[in-house]
């Protein structure tokens, strides 16, 4: 009995001295901010977060599919059905060169909704610069309609990594979004990360 209480109290001292470790973000960590626009909404966005990530040293680049999708929608429409069909990764390039993502505390990727899933520039970029274990991950979406479960499940497949949060924005359905309540709560689950 005396031997338990003595270890309990060892134990007890050994924890007072071991600063416990937090996993969450701190002022001054790495944030890559990765995303993929077609219509300017994704971009619009991810530069909102820019201006809300101020605590934090914040790299921004966009993923930029090598060979462009169309402008219009309809004559998009078959490439991205065909390349969501056959779960087609393509070429990429990205705005802000990005050697490695193990440079970042947290990886936010910025993506809209394409027939449901995640545009293959996004699968791309997930599959070319994998998040690691040690690292968290964040998605804003941008869809008009579509609800998020299939694109995390894509995120998640690609990036072979949990999200630890996700924001979706509806464009016209909701008010500019640094003064959205969506915008505030994903800044503060960023924060708790």
């Amino acid at each position: 009995m005396k031997f338990t209480k003595l270890l309990c109290a060892a134990a007890a001292a050994v924890c007072l001295i071991i600063p416990s470790v937090s996993n969450a973000l701190e002022k001054g960590d790495k944030i890559l901010i990765a995303y993929f626009s077609h219509t300017n909404n994704t971009e619009r966005l991810a530069e909102d977060l820019v201006k809300g990530l101020t605590d934090y040293d914040v790299t921004l680049t966009k993923i930029v599919s090598v060979d462009p999708y169309a402008e219009d929608m309809e004559k998009m429409s078959p490439r991205v059905k065909d390349e969501q069909e056959n779960d087609t990764l393509i070429p990429i390039a990205l705005s802000n060169y990005v050697p490695n993502l193990k440079d970042f505390d947290a990886v936010l990727v910025g993506t809209p909704i394409w027939f449901n899933h995640a545009p293959a520039p996004v699968k791309s970029f997930l599959n070319a610069y994998p998040v690691g274990q040690e690292q968290k991950l964040a998605v804003f979406i941008t869809s008009g309609t579509s609800e998020p479960d299939v694109i995390l499940s894509d995120i998640e497949k690609y990036s072979t990594h949990k999200v630890d949060a996700y924001m979706q924005y509806r464009p016209g359905h909701e008010s500019g979004m640094v003064r959205g309540e969506r915008y505030s709560i994903f800044i503060d689950d960023i924060n708790a990360l």
